[in-house]
């Protein structure tokens, strides 16, 4: 019998382009659910301003619900990955200070996506919950980490670790709030917040352009 020939190879992983297009549906969603709030919203929505028929968003989500979700895990593994960027510092209070400025930089940077993730959040389906939710459970448990290197090395006083990361968290996350790019500069803002933790004057510039993949400044 003649040998077969070997078959195109299955895929694996998504392709490039489909990495690409999903990543563009999470953004145009984001600023939907964003401007329109979530119950408003539509699938139709985004597929109008994406310039596709609904029917071809199918191809990359089952339903609304699992967009929702794409942008809340979006927002936490973009979080997630900021702490890996600083993690090789040793100095304590730097990787501090640096965690507040990438912190407020990160939600000023995209306001929209912290905006759906805080605001929208009675809005995540029950299916989701959970896995955010453990995500969000590391996020303070590595937040809480940093504070409690820091109150060894004596930068801070003796506070409980965890309290102390949801404090900072609840902090800059705020930005999301009232951030107003055309007054407000994200680094003066995460300077503010450095001195009232720690009483220091820094660089914040300086400090995060230390950090591998750390964001340009949006000023």
């Amino acid at each position: 019998m003649p040998r077969r020939r070997p078959g195109r190879p299955r895929l694996t992983e998504p392709s490039p382009e489909y990495r690409q297009r999903l990543e563009e549906i999470i953004e145009t969603g984001t600023r939907v659910f964003h401007d329109r709030g979530y119950d408003s919203g539509s699938l139709d929505d985004v597929a109008a301003e994406l310039g596709l028929r609904k029917a071809s968003l199918y191809h990359y989500l089952r339903s609304k619900a699992q967009l929702l979700y794409f942008i809340f895990d979006r927002a936490i593994t973009l979080a997630l990955q900021r702490l890996d960027e600083m993690s090789h510092i040793a100095d304590a209070r730097q990787q501090l200070a640096t965690l507040i400025a990438h912190q407020v930089r990160m939600v000023a940077d995209e306001p929209s996506l912290f905006a759906v993730f805080f605001d929208q959040r009675p809005r995540l389906d029950d299916a989701f919950e959970e896995e955010i939710r453990q995500k969000e459970r590391t996020y303070v448990a590595r937040i809480a980490a940093v504070v409690k290197r820091a109150v060894a090395a004596g930068d801070l006083p003796d506070v409980d670790p965890r309290h102390a990361a949801h404090a900072l968290l609840g902090m800059t996350s705020w930005v999301y709030k009232w951030f107003d790019a055309e007054r407000d500069d994200p680094d003066q803002v995460a300077q503010t917040m450095i001195r009232m933790v720690l009483g220091d004057t820094v660089d914040v510039p300086a400090l995060l352009a230390a950090v591998p993949g750390s964001s340009p400044s949006i000023a």
